[in-house]
Order: C-alpha cells, then structure tokens, then sequence
C-alpha cells in the first residue's frame, strides 16, 4: 500500500480517539477481568453444555440429582442466555443468565451440595460462579468495556 501523499503526519486524523480515551486492555483489575468475561457468552453456554452433558446419567440412576427435565429446562435457558449475549445484547443477557442461574440453585443447589456427589457440586459451584458474574455485570454495568 503506497504512503498518503500530501497527508501532513503532524497533523491528527480528525476520526481517531485522542489517546486517554482509548483503553488500556494490556494492564486489567481482576474486576476488568471478569467484566469482559460477563459480556462473552462463553460462561453461559459453559453451564448448557454441562447440564446437558447430565442427561444420560440422570435417566440412568433415578435418585441422581439433577432430574432430566431440571437439566433440559434449565440447560435451554442458560443457553439462549448465552445467545443472548452472542447477539450485541450483553446486559439482558447477563441478567437472564444471572436469573436463571438463581432459580437452578433454588432448584438443585442445597441437593447438589448434599448429595456428596462431585458432579452435582460442580454444576451447584457453576451455577453460583455464573449468577455472581453475570449479576454483577446486569446491576452494575461496567460501561467502558460495553464500547469496546
């Protein structure tokens, strides 16, 4: 690509951010972190993809916890949740996330934990991890990282 010519290099391009707007995305708080995690759909799909990996253990034991209708409803909400956010909709996203994450540890959360089982507790420590991360980011949005 040949040089502009007749382009002053000391003069600014008129389109370009004066540099203290731009972010600096090299040096991050743990919290700059895990913004930019709660606006990805990653975390979400994560936990679908984890409850419907339950499913054939759940019809197989009958006192397995969580059932395979409790895997399937909640695993196909969390998902569109998870599209959601796909889609440029990160804040209605994370809040359904966030909601839906809730309702599973009413749901299963104590039983999971109880039931001395390590898959179960896992799905109970996700279901946590998500509503705190994506509850954050729905009630105190962090704006900075939505422009980007």
């Amino acid at each position: 690509m040949a040089p502009n010519k007749g382009v002053d290099p000391s003069v600014p391009d008129p389109g370009a951010l004066p540099l203290e707007k731009v972010p600096d995305l090299t040096k991050s708080t743990f919290s700059e972190q895990v913004s930019r995690l709660a606006i990805t759909p990653y975390p979400a799909w994560g936990f679908s993809a984890a409850l419907f990996s339950t499913l054939p253990r759940s019809y197989q034991i009958k006192t397995y916890l969580p059932r395979p209708l409790s895997c399937l409803g909640f695993g196909s909400i969390i998902g569109f949740a998870g599209y959601m956010s796909y889609d440029n909709d990160p804040i209605n996203g994370a809040g359904v996330a966030s909601a839906w994450s809730i309702l599973y540890l009413l749901a299963n959360g104590r039983r999971g934990i109880t039931q001395f089982k390590p898959w179960p507790a896992v799905l109970s420590l996700y279901a946590l991890g998500n509503a705190a991360m994506y509850g954050r980011e729905f009630f105190f949005p962090d704006e900075g990282m939505l422009a980007l």
